[in-house]
């Protein structure tokens, strides 16, 4: 998921600094920062390192129920496993061009840093929504996290061992989920908050007065 414009907007030179980190390929250790939201958190390379694969195959499958094939997730620096993925999975209705191995590890390069700037934005976009809502006066505990993982998991999975299977075949653990819960908490309290607000607009207003008034309001959502 890519930030919009209102995520941009939200998030200011954040955003562009982050873009500009992620293009490259970095030398540093795993505590190096290579993103901030200020006031509120310092993304690890540790911590991107850990989501790239997991946006990875969930974008190649959302709820996998087996291993992804090898080399969706790209495997720097020579990418033995993309490139022999490319050559056996041309795109539908296409047919695999010849190309050197070269031609390939390029693609699987561009590959892994549009991988590396959706995860960050992605990244971004949770911790963004974290400020925003308590900026708002909102809190989401671990308490509240935990009932919800317990409420949503049975509509995607049966079973505990469903979502343990989950787990394994995204790379995801269940502190991973819980975190994901608070995001998905504070997002519903702002939709929640947007709403209400909605409803209390003066019903005096002309549509030009109104529309105007949304935009302000919907400028409390997450982005998307």
């Amino acid at each position: 998921m890519f930030v919009t414009s209102r995520c941009a907007a939200a998030l200011g030179a954040t955003v562009v600094a982050v873009l500009a980190l992620s293009a490259c390929g970095g030398s540093g250790g795993s505590s190096e920062i290579v993103a901030r939201v200020p006031g509120l958190v310092s993304i690890s390379k540790a911590t991107l390192e850990h989501w790239m694969p997991v946006e990875a195959v969930v974008i190649y499958k959302e709820y996998p129920t087996k291993p992804v094939p090898k080399g969706v997730i790209p495997d720097p620096p020579d990418y033995p496993a993309c490139i022999a993925y490319l050559r056996t999975h041309p795109a539908p209705g296409e047919r695999a061009p010849k190309q050197t191995v070269a031609q390939w590890k390029s693609k699987c390069e561009h590959q892994y840093k549009e991988l590396k700037v959706l995860t960050l934005n992605t990244l971004l976009v949770w911790y963004w929504t974290i400020g925003a809502g308590r900026e708002l006066g909102m809190k989401a505990s671990d308490a509240e996290a935990k009932a919800r993982l317990k409420e949503v998991n049975p509509r995607y999975f049966s079973t505990d061992a469903q979502f343990k299977r989950y787990l394994e075949l995204t790379g995801q653990t269940v502190d991973d989920m819980l975190f994901r819960s608070k995001v998905q908490l504070f997002e519903v309290k702002m939709l929640a908050k947007l709403q209400a607000s909605q409803k209390r607009l003066p019903k005096s207003l002309n549509e030009q007065q109104r529309q105007s008034a949304l935009v302000k309001l919907a400028k409390l959502l997450p982005p998307q």
